[in-house]
């Protein structure tokens, strides 16, 4: 389990994330990419935990997330992101921010983590910025 919130295993400079052990213990990931509309990129990977991928498509926002751990794995989104909800990018200059979070039904104990996502729309160059954050902690027993 520790091996999974190694930030060796989950630095990946080739495409721009970093990793960092937290105080009492997890993990802390942080990536930033420019994206041109259309096109699909992985944000944010933890080896053997999770993968996020975007994709900006005009105004909305396409955003899968992939499971690698072989135990069972719940994620949601937050319920208040924060946006100028009916404004369009060109009507607002805040990033879109959404959350989520997951529970690893792991053993001997489960993993827990949020994750952040904020994106800012350049309609000239085409280009959504992206900038993401993640905590993974293990779940202390009950």
């Amino acid at each position: 389990m520790t091996e999974l919130l190694d930030p060796a295993r989950a630095t990946a400079a080739p495409h721009g994330q970093i990793a960092s052990a937290l105080p009492h213990g997890g993990l802390a990931i942080s990536c930033h990419k420019l994206v041109e509309d259309g096109a699909r990129t992985q944000l944010l990977h933890v080896p053997g935990l999770f993968r996020l991928d975007v994709r900006p498509v005009q105004d909305t926002l396409q955003v899968t997330t992939r499971t690698l751990h072989t135990s069972p794995t719940r994620w949601s989104t937050s319920r208040e992101p924060f946006t100028d909800y009916g404004k369009t990018a060109e009507d607002t200059r805040e990033p879109a921010v959404v959350g989520f979070s997951f529970v690893v039904e792991a053993e001997p104990h489960p993993l827990a983590g949020r994750i952040s996502v904020a994106s800012t729309l350049d309609r000239d160059s085409g280009l959504t910025h992206f900038v993401a954050h993640a905590i993974v902690r293990t779940v202390p027993p009950a």
